[in-house]
């Protein structure tokens, strides 16, 4: 007997209102606690955990080059990071359980 799959899909399109935004996918395998506990602090300033080791978030340009230069500031060469610029669409497709959230606003400290 096979179990249903909940399956979501997201259109990003009515949601991102400055079309300056993009939604960015993050990634990351880190070794240290410590550098990865920072890499989670950095990421969570500006979108949302998706997975243990994967954020997403709705970023401007500015906000984009401050997500790299956070990252090259945390990481050392033996860690891994991958910043998806999710450009040519506005579709998301969720399979599975899910817990995302999508808002415009996100304050940075």
């Amino acid at each position: 007997m096979m179990s249903l799959i909940n399956i979501e899909r997201y259109d990003f399109t009515d949601i991102i209102e400055d079309a300056d935004k993009k939604l960015i996918l993050i990634i990351y395998d880190i070794m240290d606690n410590k550098r990865r506990t920072k890499m989670v602090k950095l990421l969570e300033s500006y979108g949302t955990r998706v997975q243990k080791s994967a954020f997403e978030a709705l970023v401007n340009k500015g906000q984009y080059v401050k997500i790299i230069d956070g990252v090259k500031k945390v990481i050392s060469n033996e860690d891994n990071v991958r910043i998806y610029r999710l450009n040519s669409s506005n579709e998301l497709l969720l399979l599975g359980k899910s817990y995302s959230v999508y808002e415009e606003e996100v304050i940075v400290v």
